[in-house]
């Protein structure tokens, strides 16, 4: 039809996708449409009432211009969907399907994670040790939750909160190797939704890591042994010292070490300064190292992340036992005297340093810039005054002998 002269020509009316509906027996409005040949009805979880039945068709009037453009995505318009009906749906629109942490709902990962992950493992008795943590520990309190308000804090108090359900021990606090055992599978899944979806964010597990690490550290640093690290208290650190004198051993103190060799202190270097002050940080006790928990450091416990740290790393296994060698070895290659590091190490002559440790030494020599710079040279050369003696040294030529070179 030609329009006469004046008229102005108006756009036909865009056709409207789907329809709104209503329930029986339900207050809130639903939209129904047709998408890649798949009907969709979803509640917006909008009252029915006339303002809200224009939002909704403002909705379906979006969709219809993404569907028509190509743009709509229906991850990113349902993000409440299940995770198997966005993930289908993203593959039909010929795209990879990677929700961002805050669209996953931690349940419904689960849910899929046990359908395809959780078969896989060969144990039976992983298998059954899994699905009673999971569906028992942490399913009841993280299952709304998405990803994204998986936070270091909120684990934490999680652990915090763990109490025993029945038993003799019913409402107390459950052991901290129960707590280890309850975040394995917790954090199993939290790493195959990271590899799964590609997501690069701060694991809310890392915090329980980062407390060992000091401790790993301080002994890699100083040579003691887990038992000697158990008896240390911070009144043990005097001035430039930490000044070793108990050990303590499959949860007894011992007023006496290995040895008299073995009661010893240690000049604090730079380094060592740096782990004593978050070791400090952590502990509330008079105790100086304390387990995440808050109870006095056990070798036992302290030995389950070191085997996780191992394994994680990629090296052969080792005990922790193995910084004792390394702090004797790496010593040894950046040129420290072999007498002050017996006394350092709590032996009773070079002699003993040479025959245990000398085999270590091979192959270290392209790395000795690198420990040096580990150590620090406050640890080759402290100065004399500040020279690490066995307890009971005089003053005068017993104490240089002790003197870096």
């Amino acid at each position: 039809m030609r329009l006469k002269k004046g008229t102005i020509a108006m756009e036909a009316p865009r056709k409207q996708i789907g329809a709104i509906k209503r329930r029986k027996g339900s207050k809130k409005l639903y939209v129904d449409f047709y998408y890649i040949g798949h009907r969709i009805t979803r509640s917006t979880e909008l009252d029915d009432t006339p303002s809200n039945e224009r939002k909704v068709r403002e909705f379906l009037n979006r969709i219809t211009k993404r569907i028509e453009d190509g743009s709509f995505k229906f991850s990113e318009a349902f993000p409440s969907a299940k995770e198997e009906e966005k993930a289908y749906f993203t593959k039909l629109e010929g795209r990879d399907y990677r929700p961002e942490p805050h669209q996953v709902l931690f349940g419904d990962y689960v849910k899929e994670w046990m359908k395809t992950a959780f078969p896989t493992f060969s144990s039976p008795t992983k298998r059954h040790d899994y699905k009673r943590i999971i569906k028992g520990r942490i399913l009841p309190i993280f299952r709304n939750m998405t990803f994204h308000q998986l936070t270091g804090m909120t684990v934490f108090k999680f652990t915090e909160s763990l109490v025993w359900k029945k038993g003799k021990n019913k409402g107390k606090p459950v052991s901290s190797s129960s707590k280890s055992n309850i975040l394995i599978p917790f954090r199993t899944i939290w790493n195959d939704a990271c590899d799964e979806y590609r997501w690069v964010i701060k694991s809310p597990f890392d915090n329980l890591e980062e407390h060992y690490r000091p401790i790993a550290e301080l002994m890699i640093l100083t040579g003691m042994i887990p038992s000697e690290m158990g008896g240390l208290r911070k009144e043990d650190i005097e001035g430039d010292f930490i000044k070793l004198k108990r050990s303590y051993v499959l949860g007894e103190e011992k007023k006496t070490l290995k040895n008299a060799f073995r009661k010893r202190q240690i000049f604090i270097t730079e380094a060592i300064r740096k782990r004593l002050d978050k070791l400090l940080e952590q502990s509330k006790d008079p105790f100086l190292i304390t387990m995440e928990s808050g109870t006095r450091f056990t070798s036992n416990r302290f030995c389950k992340y070191w085997k996780k740290a191992v394994e994680a790393s990629g090296v052969p296994p080792m005990t922790s036992y193995s910084t004792r060698h390394s702090f004797a070895a790496w010593s040894l290659i950046i040129g420290i005297n072999p007498l002050r590091l017996s006394s350092l190490m709590g032996h009773a002559s070079k002699q003993m340093v040479f025959e245990v440790y000398g085999n270590y030494v091979e192959g270290l020599e392209e790395d000795a810039e690198r420990i040096l710079s580990y150590f620090g040279k406050d640890f080759l050369t402290p100065g004399k005054s500040k020279s690490p003696a066995r307890f009971g040294d005089s003053t005068g030529d017993s104490r240089t002998r002790h003197l870096a070179i």
